[in-house]
């Protein structure tokens, strides 16, 4: 009959030290997420003012890394913008990654458009292409339900050297469209049979 009552009497005499161990872990918890919170904020009001453009992208912050591709991206640096993604790729957030992965895509989809008129530029057009690709791949595997990077994806497939001639031929030097929704490589939607998918 003791017994019970010797652990109840110690348990009652923890409890003191119970609730303060639990108020201290709150209290620690409530420090972590206040951190993040204005992190989150400084990181927010950088971007708005674009401040964010002069630090340079840290291989621990992953977000910040996004953040600076993104506006690097917009200012027309791509080979910045590339090794900030590069460094935002490397995350363990599967979504920030697959985001990374899309901006990546991005960033080489615009570098073949900017350098599809250019006669001499076919090889690099394909390799940027292919790299757009495995990007927007990689994108998807990550994160299925990105249907930005699955538009793009289709865009990208349009726009694909081997595309852009098809439905079109040629005679006596002149380019005639055989088919006026495959000209210059425009398919319908229902002419594409991978829809943007990995």
């Amino acid at each position: 009959m003791k017994q019970p009552h010797r652990l109840r009497q110690r348990l009652f005499d923890s409890f003191p030290y119970l609730v303060l161990a639990l108020a201290l872990l709150f209290f620690v918890v409530a420090i972590h997420y206040f951190q993040q919170w204005r992190e989150a904020i400084q990181l927010n009001t950088a971007y708005a003012d674009r401040s964010l453009l002069t630090h340079i992208p840290s291989d621990n912050n992953y977000l910040e890394a996004y953040s600076i591709g993104y506006l690097l991206a917009e200012n027309h640096q791509p080979t910045a913008a590339l090794k900030a993604f590069e460094i935002a790729e490397a995350t363990d957030d599967l979504y920030l990654r697959a985001l990374a992965k899309h901006a990546l895509g991005n960033v080489y989809l615009s570098g073949a458009e900017t350098n599809m008129d250019d006669e001499h530029g076919s090889r690099r057009i394909v390799a940027q292409i292919l790299l757009a690709r495995e990007a927007y791949k990689g994108a998807l595997r990550l994160v299925p339900d990105l249907y930005a990077t699955r538009f793009n994806l289709e865009r990208l497939d349009r726009i694909s050297p081997e595309k852009r001639g098809a439905g079109s031929a040629m005679v006596d030097g002149y380019t005639i469209g055989i088919d006026p929704f495959k000209q210059n490589g425009r398919a319908l939607m229902k002419d594409n049979t991978r829809r943007g998918l990995p």
